[in-house]
């Protein structure tokens, strides 16, 4: 499954601020337990973006974070807000979920 999120940098932020707190926010996503990669691309000078490539519950909705993961989304935060955010699945994870609500 990906997670897709995207944050656009506060007025008054520090561009280079930002650009090293997605950078921790994707080294703490790789080092947790079911998270197979984490990427972040700028989209525009103020707008960044979140691929992470995770199994179900392992990061975003629904997982647990770690101590780590919430002080880097804490500090991504404090210099950014969040404007999406996506789940996309494969057509394995969407049936296996269409077949748990049966």
């Amino acid at each position: 499954m990906l997670q897709i999120t995207k944050y656009e940098m506060h007025s008054g932020a520090d561009r280079n601020a930002f650009g090293n707190t997605a950078y921790s926010v994707c080294k703490t996503a790789k080092a947790s337990p079911g998270v197979k990669d984490a990427k972040y691309y700028w989209v525009n000078p103020n707008l960044i973006a979140f691929i992470v490539d995770a199994e179900p519950g392992s990061w975003g909705a629904g997982a647990q974070p770690t101590a780590d993961a919430m002080k880097a989304l804490f500090d991504l935060s404090d210099i950014s807000t969040q404007v999406a955010d996506e789940t996309w699945m494969g057509a394995r994870e969407g049936t296996d979920n269409f077949n748990l609500a049966q």
